[in-house]
């Protein structure tokens, strides 16, 4: 799966974008605090790669075969007709580790949409004055996202046994929309990005057959 040509040099390009993207922002150099515009630049680089590991977690799972029981939904630049938790209830050895040292990757963010309540409340809010970058956080998700670029097998199953909970509750197909800022990503990580929404779809192309 992961040896596959095409998935494994995706996963390449991907890492040397973030590695480079962290060395930008001064998360691994270090030299000097990061600041407030470099670490604005370096989260919207992780958002665009996290979205991207997504799909690829997508046509990876589509080549799986796991016999699952009904239900859970959510995000990744994938809908559906519902949207739910990502996986958090497991009973299996990881759950004995601290929360603060576990990985964890949300395969599909819980979007709500962005109301006028929601926009009066914000600017009632009393404005705080500027406080130093949290690079303990930035260096959290660039760790967190590296390690799930070096090692996706153990998502792909994650993203395989979702795609069949919903498959097998009888919900539409999922949909992958056209990724936006292509044109913030080298020629070659916005080729790909360009071409997984096509990708996904014939993968999925047999989401209705019952034989």
């Amino acid at each position: 799966m992961i040896a596959d040509g095409f998935i494994r040099d995706s996963f390449n390009a991907m890492i040397g974008a973030l590695e480079c993207a962290a060395e930008r922002a001064g998360l691994i150099t270090r030299h000097a605090p990061v600041t407030r515009a470099a670490a604005r630049r370096f989260m919207s680089r992780l958002r665009q790669l996290e979205t991207l590991l997504r799909r690829l977690l997508v046509l990876m799972a589509a080549e799986l075969d796991l016999g699952v029981k009904p239900l859970i939904p959510a995000e990744a630049g994938i809908s559906s007709s519902q949207t739910a938790p990502s996986e958090t209830t497991r009973t299996d050895p990881e759950r004995a580790r601290s929360t603060s040292t576990r990985t964890h990757f949300p395969l599909l963010r819980i979007l709500r949409p962005y109301t006028a309540e929601d926009a009066t409340r914000l600017s009632a809010l009393p404005r705080r004055p500027h406080r130093p970058v949290d690079e303990t956080l930035l260096v959290h998700r660039y760790c967190t996202l590296l390690t799930h670029l070096r090692h996706p097998e153990r998502l792909a199953r994650r993203m395989a046994r979702h795609l069949a909970r919903l498959r097998a509750a009888g919900e539409i197909r999922p949909i992958c929309q056209p990724q936006p800022g292509l044109h913030r990503l080298s020629a070659e990580l916005g080729a790909l990005a360009a071409c997984l929404p096509a990708m996904i779809a014939a993968a999925l192309s047999d989401w209705y057959d019952t034989g």
